[in-house]
């Protein structure tokens, strides 16, 4: 999948250092919404290890993790995960960050709107859903330019990085 410089595609073994230093640089930005990542991505082995997982599982159709690369400057703006499928219904929770210098330029919302469309048009699925923070507006600005709606708030369902019980803002996007 490709828009303006960029490129969306599954992460491969080839993007340990830049992925590395897209968590690491990003951190503490992440540690809060996305703790399981934050925490598994912290030196050249962790990262090795974490990416050939997430091979595997998308592999076995679990898990999807994608990487936008910025094609003029060959380095990771961002990542886009698919998890939590429910393949009988067939639904994914999609999630996502960006780099802290590409985040205000539009970058996330235009990646998003890619995956949306493989996801309806290539994996087959009926819904997406994304769960964030009461206060993550960003993300929930990206959620509303792509056409998600507020299905509700879900009271205490998310452990941040902090370890506290957060709300979370459940949005919801049909095929149709």
């Amino acid at each position: 999948m490709t828009f303006e410089n960029f490129k969306i595609r599954l992460i491969q073994l080839e993007d340990a250092e830049q992925f590395l230093k897209l968590v690491s640089s990003n951190k503490t930005r992440i540690s809060t919404y996305l703790p399981k990542t934050a925490n598994s991505v912290y030196d050249k082995t962790s990262t090795d290890i974490f990416i050939e997982e997430k091979i595997k599982s998308a592999d076995k159709k679990e898990h999807y993790c994608f990487v936008i690369e910025n094609q003029q400057e060959l380095k990771l703006e961002g990542t886009i995960f698919l998890k939590n499928f429910d393949w009988s219904v067939p639904k994914a929770e999609v999630g996502y960050f960006i780099d802290k210098n590409s985040q205000g330029k539009g970058l996330m919302t235009k990646a998003v709107a890619e995956i949306i469309k493989y996801c309806f048009e290539v994996l087959k699925l009926n819904k997406l859903f994304l769960r964030t923070s009461v206060d993550n507006f960003s993300s929930k600005k990206t959620a509303e330019k792509n056409g998600f709606s507020v299905e509700g708030i879900l009271r205490k369902d998310y452990k941040n990085g902090n370890g506290v019980l957060i709300d979370v803002v459940y949005y919801g996007l049909l095929k149709e």
